[in-house]
């Protein structure tokens, strides 16, 4: 049994990678950067084993979404893909209100990118695979 490693449509793989990257970015970028402690007010720098288990979980959906493409599984179960999607967002979003508590700077961007793609996973992707089954040419 062999893995057919061809995707079907890249643009929305390369969106989706874009969208990781990007996601990773934000927070490398505000983990750099100091910040003052939340009691004391004198300017601290993050940890940079911190910086990369934030970005670890940030990116937990984007390599389980990038194996069920891959491996061809979202292609031929579409709703369980979505289904293991929602439940890794869902996991991601519970450990970004856990860490919310007296925050650094880089866990509230780990916060908004989560957001972020509760919004793209649960409202914009329906939308495009509604207008992609319905805006189909008919043939006749």
């Amino acid at each position: 049994m062999s893995i057919n490693l061809s995707v079907k449509k890249p643009l929305v793989f390369i969106l989706f990678n874009l969208v990781w990257l990007t996601a990773l970015a934000h927070i490398i970028y505000t983990g750099i950067q100091p910040y003052p402690h939340y009691i004391s007010g004198e300017q601290m720098t993050a940890d940079v084993g911190a910086i990369a288990m934030v970005c670890g979980y940030c990116s937990l959906y984007f390599v389980v979404g990038n194996v069920l493409k891959l491996s061809q599984f979202g292609d031929r179960h579409r709703y369980w893909a979505y289904i293991v999607l929602s439940a890794v967002l869902l996991f991601q979003s519970f450990v970004a209100a856990v860490a919310a508590m007296h925050a650094p700077p880089y866990i509230a961007a780990f916060i908004i990118n989560c957001m972020f793609l509760l919004l793209l996973h649960f409202v914009f992707y329906p939308i495009y695979a509604i207008s992609r089954k319905y805006m189909k040419p008919k043939t006749a």
